[in-house]
């Protein structure tokens, strides 16, 4: 079977072997990043989901309004998180490729949702509380984060599905690449 395993070896395997693989980003096949990215997702796109639901009644959903303000916060806070892992994984990236430049946008998309979100942060922490329903500016504003952000998971998905980064190889998976 050396045609098999000559095949198998060419599977990427996220890092190109001259890479110094850090401890900090995770071992091979269990990356950090993608198991802090979630948080960030989840909150930022609930925070749209209540902010919608706060235009759905004509005396508003107050607690969903303070509930969006928060949730965003938590994104913020998680999102810095998982960006120090993605970074980490970026370096292990070979540079002039089209994994890079896939990784240089989906960085890019992440940077604009997450300067979107801290602008509406700030813009809803003086009256958060009071409101009775989100503004429309708010909504919108964080509408446009979300699409930034789906972008982002896009290309994030294509880096790992697409390019391999961070994926071990089925070569590594059975042995057959040592």
């Amino acid at each position: 079977m050396p045609g098999v395993t000559a095949a198998v070896r060419s599977v990427p395997a996220g890092y190109p072997s001259c890479v110094n693989r850090s401890l900090l980003a995770g071992p091979e096949g269990h990356p950090f990043h993608p198991l802090l990215v979630p948080l960030p997702i989840g909150a930022f796109v609930s925070s749209l989901i209540f902010d919608i639901l706060t235009r759905t009644r004509a005396d508003g959903l107050p607690y969903l309004v303070d509930g969006a303000f928060w949730l965003i916060g938590t994104g913020l806070i998680s999102a810095l998180l998982a960006a120090v892992f993605g970074l980490l994984d970026m370096r292990g990236i070979v540079r002039r490729t089209p994994a890079f430049a896939t990784a240089r946008t989906h960085l890019m998309f992440n940077a604009a949702a997450f300067v979107l979100f801290a602008i509406g942060y700030a813009w809803r922490a003086g009256d958060h509380v009071e409101l009775d329903k989100t503004r429309w500016g708010q909504l919108a504003l964080s509408a446009i984060a979300v699409a930034f952000l789906i972008a982002a998971m896009w290309l994030g998905g294509k880096l790992t599905y697409r390019h391999g980064i961070r994926v071990t190889g089925q070569a590594d998976r059975y042995g057959l690449g040592r």
